[in-house]
């Protein structure tokens, strides 16, 4: 095969690859344009059935979950994310804290089957941030929603423990000092197991039975039986 021979291959190869690249480029922008077409739709939709699906768990998660799809925020009827507080919101606590409140707020619910609907602030934060695709938030804004969210009594205030970890409390839950011990414990590596917990409380068997089973039937803890390392009681809230 001669130099010519050669060139010419290339120079039909490389018109076959900018072919292919104008066919993709019309693809994609054909695809922009459903998904703006989708956007309309779906603004109709929810300006006509908004309502009755607010009242219909099934259809407010499905509904939901094609928002998230579309890279749109979860809350129905809103179809632009705010990214960052302007100078005025910043001054009266409004505006953007108001938006991410409701966030935060949508969030932690969704979040209760989960978790039991107690949440350190550090795992909120990060979960937070992965529903806001490229719209990330900073640490100081999420605590300003969420004070936004405890003084309109919303959430309860933050509990504090011992190890220093804060949770957020998404659903009441009325926990006794045996519970609080416990969830310090767990705050560490995120899990706590019936050994660990029997070597440093000093308590009996049956006590500790009872503060597990109490995290276990609200959905704060995940039992994990592994027989190499014993059984550990996993708290999802708290991160690891």
């Amino acid at each position: 095969m001669g130099l010519r021979d050669i060139e010419k291959k290339i120079k039909i190869k490389s018109a076959f690859q900018v072919k292919e690249a104008e066919l993709v480029i019309k693809e994609l922008a054909q695809m922009i344009e459903n998904v703006k077409n989708v956007k309309k739709q779906l603004k109709k939709f929810e300006k006509r059935y908004g309502n009755e699906i607010q009242k219909d768990k099934e259809y407010y998660e499905k509904l939901s979950g094609l928002r998230n799809e579309l890279g749109l925020p979860t809350e129905i009827g809103r179809f632009e994310w705010k990214e960052a507080p302007t100078f005025k919101d910043r001054l009266t606590g409004g505006g953007f804290y108001d938006i991410l409140a409701n966030e935060v707020l949508n969030l932690g619910q969704k979040l209760t089957q989960e978790n039991g609907g107690i949440m350190a602030i550090s795992e909120l934060f990060t979960k937070l941030n992965k529903s806001r695709p490229g719209k990330l938030v900073s640490i100081d804004d999420m605590l300003r929603a969420l004070d936004k969210l405890i003084n309109t009594k919303l959430i309860s205030p933050y509990k504090v423990l011992e190890s220093g970890v804060k949770i957020v409390e998404f659903t009441p839950v009325e926990f006794s000092t045996d519970h609080d011990l416990i969830l310090n414990y767990a705050s560490r590596n995120g899990y706590v197991t019936k050994e660990e917990l029997l070597m440093k409380t000093g308590w009996t068997e049956q006590r500790i039975t009872r503060c597990l089973e109490f995290f276990d039937e609200r959905n704060i803890s995940r039992v994990d039986v592994d027989y190499a390392e014993g059984t550990k009681y996993w708290f999802p809230g708290l991160g690891s």
